[in-house]
């Protein structure tokens, strides 16, 4: 079986919330959770089966300039 994947990201704290609001509208494929909202830490948790779902929906909005991430680890 496999495990839930969690994604770190640190973003703009004003781009927190339409991230929360695009993430969890694809219900049941990922939870998001602030760390930080100073220095806009979140925390990702992906379904196994829609890993690569959601890591191309957040690579489609960075391209598109709707989030800014500065770092990120994904494990």
């Amino acid at each position: 079986m496999r495990q839930t994947g969690k994604y770190l990201l640190s973003i703009d704290r004003k781009e927190i919330c339409y991230l929360q609001w695009i993430i969890e509208s694809y219900d049941g494929m990922a939870s998001m959770r602030t760390i930080n909202p100073i220095n806009g830490e979140i925390e990702i948790s992906i379904a196994p089966c829609c890993r690569e779902d959601i890591l191309s929906l957040i690579k489609s909005l960075q391209e598109e300039g709707s989030i800014h991430i500065n770092k990120e680890k994904l494990y």
